[in-house]
């Protein structure tokens, strides 16, 4: 008699509801399989919104980065298109996204132990356009060699929020759940260890930068996938996006305290746990050394 292939379950990505289910039951699921999908992160209005106010610049950007480097082309992704300057560029994106409770519930429980305040990695959009190939697996905190290993704490967390339906067919986010836990960050993930993220518009998947991912391929022939990427770090890190830079004074002085933060516009004071101030202007908080009236 023949011997039986055993069959391998593919893995999956836990799904919860922005809307009923604690912060708690995220982080207990971030803990374990390093992602989460997190429904109704957004209202439809919201997304509306965003789309609306970003349609522009949405419009205006070319497919694929400027720079001829053979690497980061297929970092970026030929059929991608990539930006940034989103506080700029949307108030909906400063008061829906860059604060969302949610995120801010994560990093507040994730990397607040680790430092006195975190701020935004980037904020940026990803729309991957039909026919293009699948991204390479990676981990976002390998930004940051010393930082992203089996033993090092998570110092990122980063959530990948769609802004249209993510399936199979238009690239949803690949993911190898459990990633995070390896003990060798060398080793590749197979198929068979790979998921993917389909969810509704509106959902965000959350996760940490130490699980492999990846934008998967677009096969469709005329259906872009929207994707904003949002991202926080240590405040002691620097980030991948110059946020400051990508925000005028004139548009920081009409955010909060709080965003403006989250942009670098206001310093890293780790004064109250025996540490230093970090990114300040003659020494003071960023709108006192600029003059900016309170």
């Amino acid at each position: 008699m023949a011997a039986q292939s055993k069959q391998i379950a593919q893995p999956n990505l836990s799904v919860v509801d922005a809307n009923t289910d604690p912060l708690s039951k995220i982080l207990e699921i971030l803990a374990r399989d390093g992602g989460v999908i997190v429904h109704n992160m957004l209202t439809s209005d919201v997304v509306t919104r965003l789309k609306n106010e970003l349609d522009p610049t949405t419009e205006a950007t070319q497919v694929g980065p400027k720079t001829e480097h053979k690497t980061v082309n297929y970092f970026w992704g030929e059929k991608t298109k990539r930006f940034t300057r989103l506080a700029q560029r949307s108030q909906t994106f400063a008061d829906e996204v860059l604060v969302h409770p949610i995120l801010l519930g994560v990093s507040d429980a994730l990397l607040k132990p680790h430092c006195a305040s975190y701020w935004m990695n980037t904020g940026q959009m990803m729309i991957v356009m039909p026919s293009g190939n699948p991204q390479y697996m990676h981990r976002d905190s390998d930004d940051w060699p010393k930082m992203c290993s089996p033993t090092t704490e998570v110092c990122q967390v980063s959530c990948m929020l769609a802004l249209s339906d993510f399936t199979i067919e238009n690239g949803a986010t690949r993911v190898a759940p459990g990633s995070h836990l390896w003990s060798d960050y060398k080793r590749e993930a197979t198929e068979d260890e790979i998921t993917q993220a389909v969810m509704p518009a509106g959902s965000g998947m959350i996760y940490t930068g130490k699980v492999l991912h990846s934008a998967g391929a677009n096969k469709t022939h005329n259906e872009p996938r929207y994707g904003l990427h949002m991202s926080y770090i240590y405040g002691w890190l620097t980030p991948e996006e110059a946020g400051c830079l990508g925000v005028t004074e004139e548009r920081a002085k009409q955010l909060t305290p709080r965003q403006q933060q989250l942009l670098g516009y206001r310093c890293y004071d780790a004064s109250d746990i025996n540490g230093g101030r970090l990114w300040t202007v003659d020494y003071e908080d960023v709108p006192v050394g600029l003059g900016w009236t309170q």
